[in-house]
């Protein structure tokens, strides 16, 4: 069943609206180092996706939902893993060519093996052991703090080589495709935490995320010269920024009580997963946007 899927090429674009996914495919070309950055960008938020997907399907919360999302991040996560190396057309990729990008994908690897196991075993048995989730998070975060160094490495080193694409930008970039992640963690922790023998360890975890998706997201919509974050270069940006920021108010505040201890019921957590889903889609939209906007400038 898990080649099936992967044959069926599930999720190739799920993740970008129509608009976004038509403004990038006629105004990227082949190579362009904002969507190299974006593309992966993306891989760190499929990290956290499968982690809360699985944990979801361990409670029986929109089981068939999570269910979908594990099978199509895990199929993602695997195209784009192989095209980041040796490129994609389809994902307008060329093959890698700086070592030090290389260097960075191929440390993922080990930790990407053996989450990918677990993975797996949840999709071919469309079920996930409890017990299999503390191993998939660690593993899923291990792959995760080796990834954000590709990323880096990866807008470093092509905007030193682009004539279209200045380093602030592509900072911008990177830190706008890591909001995309930290809405995966943030749900993920909520639910780890439900069932967690100590739970304080996630509830640490999801506030770190609220304060930094938060600070992150002022830098995005005021620029923040400090650390390289330049303001939105496009009305269409500032606009789409504006409106994540609507989406991500009441979301904080289930976030924050959960943080606090609160008790998240059943229906509560279906409710915040459903909802960060709107809230990734259009942080993504942010994110595709940077892209088109740096291809036609």
């Amino acid at each position: 069943m898990l080649r099936t899927l992967i044959s069926a090429g599930l999720l190739s674009t799920a993740l970008l609206t129509p608009a976004v996914a038509s403004a990038q495919s006629a105004a990227v070309s082949s190579d362009d180092p904002s969507v190299r950055i974006n593309v992966a960008g993306r891989q760190r938020m499929l990290s956290q996706r499968m982690t809360k997907a699985a944990c979801l399907m361990a409670q029986d919360i929109d089981a068939t939902a999570a269910y979908d999302q594990l099978t199509q991040a895990y199929e993602l996560f695997t195209r784009t893993d192989v095209a980041l190396r040796d490129g994609d057309p389809s994902m307008r990729l060329g093959p890698e060519t700086h070592s030090d990008v290389i260097s960075a994908l191929q440390r993922v690897d080990p930790h990407w093996a053996t989450y990918m196991i677990i993975a797996e075993k949840g999709i071919d048995e469309a079920y996930v052991e409890y017990a299999d989730l503390a191993v998939m998070d660690e593993t899923g975060l291990d792959v995760l703090k080796f990834m954000n160094i590709a990323v880096y490495k990866t807008a470093r080193a092509w905007a030193e080589g682009s004539e279209n694409l200045d380093l602030g930008l592509a900072i911008t970039i990177d830190i706008a495709g890591r909001q995309r992640m930290l809405t995966q963690l943030a749900v993920k922790n909520v639910c780890l935490m439900r069932e967690a023998e100590d739970p304080t360890v996630y509830a640490d975890s999801l506030a770190n995320a609220v304060e930094l998706f938060d600070s992150s997201l002022l830098a995005l919509q005021d620029g923040f010269g400090d650390i390289g974050v330049i303001a939105p270069p496009t009305t269409e940006i500032s606009q789409t920024l504006r409106e994540v920021s609507e989406l991500w108010q009441p979301i904080r505040v289930v976030m924050d009580r959960a943080a606090d201890g609160d008790p998240i019921s059943d229906r509560e957590l279906s409710s915040l997963a459903r909802d960060t889903e709107l809230l990734l889609q259009k942080m993504n939209e942010a994110v595709g946007l940077y892209a088109a906007s740096t291809s036609a400038s």
